[in-house]
C-alpha cells in the first residue's frame, strides 16, 4: 500500500495537530474499507443471484446452494444471504460516506421499496448511525421475506439485546476541587465542592469544624440538613448521583428532572438515558416507549440518577433507577414483566440510603435503561465507543 512521504514541514508539531491528522487518516481509511466491503457484498450478491436465475428450473437447487457454498468457501450462510439480499433489494448501490454495508443490511429488512428509498434519503440527510437506523427499521416492524431467508440469514431484530452494566453511585457524595483564588487567597479558600453540572460550592461558605484539614481530591458527604463531612471511605464511583425532586417524561429516552444538590441547591436538567435509543415521538413506537416509562415512574416512585458526560447535543447521559415499595406496574405495555424490570436488584440497595429514607426490605429497584431494552422499546447505542482502527 503506497504511503505519503512526510517532509519536515508536514510532520505534526503539536499533539493537537497529531490528533487531528490521525483522526483524518483513520476516518478516510475506514471510509474506503466500508466502501470496498459494500461493493464486495454487492458483487457477491450479483454472482449468487445471476447463478440462481440461470438454474431456476432445477428443483430445490436454491435451497441447498447457500449451505453448499458456505461449506466450500468458508463464508458463513448469513453473510452469503446478506450479499444476495443487498443485490436483490439494491441492483445499484450508492457508495456514499453515510451508507455503509451495515446500513444496507438493515435497509433490506424493509420490504417496501418506496420506504427503503425514503429511509436512504433520511440517512444521507441526517447522517444516521447504524443504531439510529436500527430504531427506524424497528419502527416500521420490517422483516425480510421468509421465502428468501434461513433462520440465521439476518440479525433477529426481536432478540434480547445485550444489557447495560449499571453505573450507580451514592447520592450526596462529591469531590473537593481547587477553584481559582483571588489575590492574597490561600489554597484553603480556593477549595470548593464540585456538585456536578459545573456548579461549585465554596468550602469557605460551610461550617469548618468537620472539614478541617480538607484538601483537593478529598470526598465529602452532604445531607439535606446542611451538614458536610469528610468521607475517607468513599470513591469516585460514588460521584454524580442524585435524587430527583420532580420528573417529567419527555420521550422514551429523555427525562426533564429537578435534581437535589445538597446541602442547599437544586437544578433543572434534561437527561438522556445512557446506552440506548428509542424511536422518535412522531411514530407509534415512540409514543409506546414514552407510555412505558410513564407507567413505571409513578407518584410514589423514588427516582435516582447517576450522570455521565454530556452527549453531542449537550444533554447529560444518565443511568436511572426507580425505587418502589410496590411491585412493578404492568402499565400500558403487554410485554412488561416483573422479571424484566428487576435488573438492579443485585446491586446494594443500601447505596441509595445515604440520606433521606432507607428503602424498605421489600423495595423493588428497577434499572430503567435495561427495562426499555428488554421490553423492545429501545435499541442499544454507544455514542462514546472508540472508533476501531480496523473493521
Amino acid at each position: 500500500m503506497p504511503t505519503r512521504a512526510l517532509t519536515p514541514a508536514s510532520v505534526p508539531k503539536t499533539y493537537a495537530e497529531l490528533r487531528r491528522e490521525v483522526k483524518a487518516v483513520v476516518f478516510a481509511g475506514r471510509q474506503k474499507i466500508e466502501q470496498a466491503w459494500l461493493l464486495t457484498y454487492h458483487d457477491t450478491g450479483r454472482l449468487i443471484q445471476e447463478h440462481l436465475l440461470l438454474n431456476q428450473d432445477r428443483a430445490d437447487y436454491g435451497g441447498n446452494l447457500f449451505a453448499r457454498l458456505a461449506e466450500d468457501t468458508g463464508i458463513s450462510k448469513r453473510t452469503l444471504h446478506e450479499c444476495a439480499q443487498i443485490y436483490r433489494c439494491f441492483p445499484i448501490v450508492r457508495a456514499t460516506a453515510q451508507l455503509t454495508r451495515t446500513h444496507y443490511v438493515l435497509l433490506c429488512q424493509v420490504e417496501d421499496s418506496k420506504q427503503r428509498a425514503k429511509l436512504i434519503a433520511q440517512v444521507i440527510k441526517h447522517e444516521w448511525s447504524v443504531s439510529e437506523l436500527t430504531t427506524r427499521v424497528r419502527t416500521f416492524n420490517a422483516s425480510l421475506p421468509t421465502s428468501d431467508l434461513t433462520e440465521d440469514s439476518v440479525t433477529n431484530s426481536t432478540a434480547t439485546p445485550e444489557l447495560l452494566k449499571p453505573k450507580r453511585g451514592t447520592p450526596g457524595f462529591y469531590p473537593l476541587v481547587s477553584r481559582t483564588a483571588g489575590h492574597g487567597a490561600d489554597e484553603t479558600t480556593a477549595l470548593a465542592v464540585d456538585l456536578g453540572f459545573k456548579m461549585f460550592l465554596p468550602l469557605a461558605s460551610l461550617p469548618g469544624s468537620a472539614l478541617r484539614g480538607a484538601k483537593t481530591g478529598d470526598i465529602v458527604r452532604a445531607d439535606t440538613d446542611g451538614r458536610v463531612t469528610l468521607e475517607a471511605q468513599a470513591t469516585k464511583a460514588d460521584f454524580y448521583t442524585y435524587r430527583t425532586l420532580e420528573v417529567r417524561v419527555v420521550d422514551g429516552d429523555t427525562l426533564a428532572v429537578t435534581l437535589a444538590l445538597p446541602p442547599f441547591n437544586h437544578i433543572d436538567k434534561k437527561l438522556r438515558l445512557r446506552g440506548l435509543n428509542c424511536p422518535e415521538m412522531d411514530t407509534d413506537a415512540g409514543k409506546a416507549a414514552k407510555r412505558f416509562v410513564q407507567s413505571l415512574i409513578r407518584p410514589e416512585t423514588e427516582v435516582i440518577v447517576t450522570t455521565t458526560k454530556p452527549d453531542k447535543y449537550d444533554r447529560y447521559l444518565a443511568d436511572v433507577f426507580l425505587v418502589s415499595n410496590a411491585g412493578p406496574s404492568k402499565g400500558e405495555s403487554p410485554k412488561l414483566k416483573a422479571s424484566d424490570l428487576d435488573q438492579a436488584r443485585t446491586l446494594s440497595v443500601s447505596q441509595l440510603s445515604t440520606f433521606n429514607s432507607q428503602p424498605g426490605a421489600n423495595s423493588t429497584v428497577t434499572f430503567l435503561n435495561n427495562a426499555l431494552l428488554q421490553n423492545g422499546h429501545a435499541v442499544p447505542m454507544d455514542p462514546d465507543a472508540p472508533v476501531p482502527l480496523l473493521g
